[in-house]
């Protein structure tokens, strides 16, 4: 089991690590956007003439930053949860709570990922293009977005696996630094174990 548990936490690490990575990319694009709507907006007030594509690209930006940056905020505790009742019931309540939410969440995840997809596909086949007068092949910015979304799937399965596996080990510590209220405290990692 030990074994077992080592390559789920390994995985967690791997996770952690490009999802990191991927909102730093996702984040420079994001930068770079900002700079390219400025210039533009400076064009546009100085020269009268604008930058054609800055809004379709910002779009693309928008989408794919929404589709990878979600496995961030889930690995770094950063959704927004209402925990009005959640610190006011039992620990055993409330890891119950935090299990199924990190359950449903993973469901939505592979709903989302399997019906990007075939948005994809669909714009492979037709060779669509954007109806603007750059007419981007739609595919490129669609296959970034479909794979972030699967990449988020891919985590939610990860770290619901962990939740589990911790769940039955009754590992509370790890149980709250993956699935647990983030309350200020910084988790690079999981908790160390005990060695007896």
């Amino acid at each position: 089991m030990s074994t077992f548990i080592k390559g789920l936490d390994g995985l967690v690490r791997f996770t952690r690590g490009v999802s990191r990575l991927a909102a730093r990319v996702i984040g420079l694009a994001l930068l770079g956007v900002v700079a390219f709507i400025g210039v533009e907006i400076l064009l546009r007030k100085l020269t009268g003439h604008s930058l054609s594509g800055v809004h379709e690209y910002a779009g693309y930006v928008l989408a794919v930053l929404s589709a990878w940056g979600i496995s961030h905020t889930l690995l770094e505790r950063a959704h927004i949860r209402i925990d009005v009742v959640h610190g006011r019931l039992p620990p055993l309540s409330r890891h119950a709570l935090n299990v199924i939410s990190l359950l449903a969440l993973n469901l939505v995840a592979w709903v989302i990922a399997v019906n990007a997809w075939p948005v994809l596909s669909k714009s492979l086949a037709n060779g669509s293009t954007a109806n603007t007068p750059l007419a981007t092949p739609l595919w490129i910015p669609q296959l970034l977005w479909a794979a972030g979304y699967c990449w988020f799937a891919f985590t939610t399965s990860v770290m619901g696996l962990r939740v589990l596996a911790a769940l039955f080990q009754r590992d509370v510590p790890t149980l709250d630094a993956l699935a647990g209220m983030d309350n200020g405290e910084i988790t690079e990692a999981l908790p160390a174990k005990e060695t007896h």
